[in-house]
C-alpha cells in the first residue's frame, strides 16, 4: 500500500471507479424505474417516505463521526500502523451502531406518538429501524473508510452487489409493497456491510506493524473539532435535504403526491452521482485531502477543487437543457409512463445540482485548510430560510417548497463561505467569464433543440444528441476549457490527450 494518494494510484482509482460505475449506473437506474413500476403509486409513496426517514435519521445522528474518516485515515494510512489504523475505524464503527441502535429503539417507541406522518403505515417503522442500523455502519465502512484509502475497486464491487441484491428482489416481486422493498433494502445493506468489512480488513493487513518514527497521531482534541464542526453543518444540511423536505410534505401531501416529488429527487440524486465531475470529485477527495496533509499547497488545492467544479458543471449544463426540453418525456420513459407532469420540478432541480456540487467541493476545502468553524457558521446563518417559507409559504408553495429552500440554503452557504475564505487569504475564484462563455453556449444548443421538428422518442434521442453536439462545438470554440484545465485533464489521464500551450 505505497504512495497511495500519488498520481499514478490516483489514475488507476479513477479507472476502477469508472469500471464500476457502469454497472452501478445500470442497476441504479433499473432499480428506479421497476420500483416505479412495480409498487402501486400510495405504495411507492410509503417506500419514499421510509427511504427519507432512514436518510434522514443517518444524517442527524451522524455526529461528524464519517468526516473523522475521510479526514485522519489517509494519515494513518501514510504514517501509521495498521493496529491503530483498525482502532479508529473499529471505535468510529462501533460508536455510530450504538448511536444508531438507541435511536432505532426511539423510532420503534414513536410509531404510535404522532411523530411519524399520518399516512405512513406504522409496520414499517420496525423495518425501517432495522434498516438504519445496518445501512449506517455499512456506510461508515464502504463509504468512509474504503474511500479514505483510496480503495475505489473495492468500494465498487460493494455498492454493485448492493444494487444487483434490490433489482433482483425487485423482479422477483411482480407486484410488490413498500414493506418487500424495505425488506430488500435490509438484505442488501447486510450483505454490503459483510463484504465491505471483510475488504477492510484485508487492506489493513498491507499497512506495516509500526508507526512512522516521530508522527503523532491526531489528538482526540483534533478528531473532535473536526467532528462537532461537521456536524454542526450537517445538522444543517439535513434539515435542507429533500429526505426532511419530503418528512415535511408528508404531513400535508397525498401519498401519489409524494412518489412524483420522490421519483424526480431520486432521478436528480442519479443525475448528480454519475456526472462526469462527480466521479472525479469522488475518487479525488481523499486525494486532495491526502495531498494537502502532505504538502501544504493550497494553490494544488484549490486547482483541483476548481476543476471539478467545472467539469461538474459543464457536464450538468446538458443534463439542465435536455430537462427543459424533453423533461416530460424522459420521466414518463422513466417512471412507465407517470410523473410526466412534474417536468419544470425536474428542471429546477438539475439547476440545482449546480449550488450543491459547488458546496460539497468547498467542504473539502475548508476541511484540509481548517476552516471548519466557519463552515458550520455559514450553515447555522442559512437556517433563516426554512422556517421562513415553511410559515409564510408553505401552503401556497406546495411541493415548490422543496426547491425554493433547495435553492434558498446553497445560496446562502456557498456565498458566505466563498466571501469568508477571500477574507482569511485563500482564493476563490468564481469564474464568471468560463460561466457567461458556458451559458451562451448551451442556449445556443437548447434553441438547436427545440426548433427541431419531431415528436416521441426518436425526436428526442435525435434532438438530445445534436444538443450535446452543438454544445460540445460551441464550448470549444468559445474557450471556457482554458490552459490549466488541460494540463489538468492531461495529468488525470496520464497521457497528453488535449494540446498544451508550449
Amino acid at each position: 500500500m505505497t504512495a497511495p494518494y500519488s498520481g499514478p494510484q490516483t489514475r488507476r482509482n479513477i479507472a476502477a471507479f469508472l469500471v464500476g460505475k457502469v454497472p452501478t449506473a445500470v442497476l441504479t437506474a433499473c432499480v428506479l424505474g421497476l420500483s416505479a413500476r412495480v409498487l402501486p403509486s400510495a405504495e411507492f409513496g410509503h417506500y419514499v417516505v421510509g427511504m427519507a426517514l432512514v436518510e434522514l435519521v443517518l444524517g442527524l445522528s451522524s455526529f461528524g463521526l464519517d468526516w473523522v474518516l475521510l479526514r485522519f485515515l489517509p494519515e494513518y494510512r501514510l504514517r501509521g500502523s495498521r493496529q491503530a489504523l483498525l482502532r479508529l475505524v473499529l471505535a468510529v464503527a462501533a460508536c455510530r451502531m450504538l448511536v444508531l441502535a438507541l435511536v432505532a429503539g426511539g423510532l420503534l417507541l414513536a410509531r404510535g406518538a404522532g411523530v411519524l406522518p399520518v399516512s405512513f403505515p406504522a409496520e414499517l417503522a420496525s423495518v425501517a429501524a432495522i434498516l438504519l442500523v445496518v445501512e449506517g455502519v455499512m456506510r461508515i465502512l464502504r463509504d468512509n473508510t474504503l474511500e479514505a484509502l483510496a480503495l475505489q475497486s473495492r468500494m465498487q464491487l460493494v455498492t454493485v452487489l448492493r444494487g444487483a441484491v434490490i433489482a433482483c428482489a425487485l423482479l422477483a416481486m411482480g407486484s410488490g409493497t413498500a414493506r418487500q422493498l424495505l425488506l430488500a433494502e435490509l438484505a442488501a445493506s447486510a450483505g454490503a456491510l459483510l463484504l465491505a468489512a471483510g475488504f477492510v480488513a484485508h487492506a489493513a493487513r498491507s499497512l506495516p506493524v509500526h508507526a512512522h518514527a516521530g508522527w503523532p497521531p491526531p489528538t482526540q482534541a483534533q478528531m473532535r473539532s473536526v467532528a462537532l464542526h461537521n456536524y454542526a453543518s450537517g445538522i444543517v444540511e439535513y434539515l435542507y435535504s429533500p429526505s426532511c423536505l419530503i418528512l415535511l410534505l408528508a404531513r400535508s401531501q397525498a401519498p401519489e403526491a409524494m412518489a412524483g416529488l420522490g421519483f424526480v429527487l431520486r432521478l436528480t440524486d442519479i443525475i448528480r452521482n454519475y456526472m462526469p465531475g462527480m466521479v472525479i470529485f469522488s475518487v479525488v477527495r481523499s486525494r486532495m485531502i491526502g495531498a494537502y496533509a502532505g504538502n501544504r499547497d493550497y494553490g494544488e488545492l484549490q486547482r483541483w477543487a476548481h476543476f471539478v467544479f467545472k467539469v461538474s458543471a459543464l457536464s450538468l449544463l446538458p443534463v439542465l437543457a435536455v430537462a427543459a426540453v424533453y423533461g416530460d418525456l424522459v420521466l414518463q420513459l422513466a417512471s412507465g409512463g407517470r410523473f410526466g407532469e412534474y417536468r419544470l420540478l425536474f428542471a429546477v432541480l438539475c439547476g440545482w445540482l449546480a449550488l450543491r456540487l459547488h458546496r460539497l467541493i468547498l467542504n473539502v476545502v475548508c476541511n484540509a485548510v481548517g476552516l471548519m468553524g466557519m463552515w458550520a457558521l455559514a450553515s447555522l446563518c442559512s437556517l433563516l430560510v426554512l422556517p421562513l417559507l415553511a410559515w409564510l409559504g408553505s401552503a401556497a408553495l406546495g411541493l415548490w417548497l422543496v426547491p425554493a429552500a433547495l435553492l434558498g440554503n446553497e445560496l446562502i452557504v456557498n456565498g458566505l463561505v466563498v466571501t469568508g475564505m477571500r477574507r482569511r487569504g485563500f482564493a476563490w475564484p468564481l469564474g464568471l467569464r468560463w460561466w457567461a462563455r458556458a451559458l451562451l453556449a448551451i442556449g445556443a444548443a437548447a434553441c438547436v433543440a427545440w426548433l427541431l421538428p419531431g415528436q416521441g422518442v426518436l425526436g428526442a434521442a435525435v434532438g438530445a444528441m445534436l444538443l450535446c453536439a452543438v454544445f460540445a462545438v460551441a464550448l470549444l470554440l468559445s474557450g471556457a476549457i482554458d490552459e490549466k484545465d488541460r494540463q489538468l485533464i492531461n495529468r488525470v489521464l496520464g497521457r497528453k490527450l488535449l494540446r498544451e500551450a508550449s
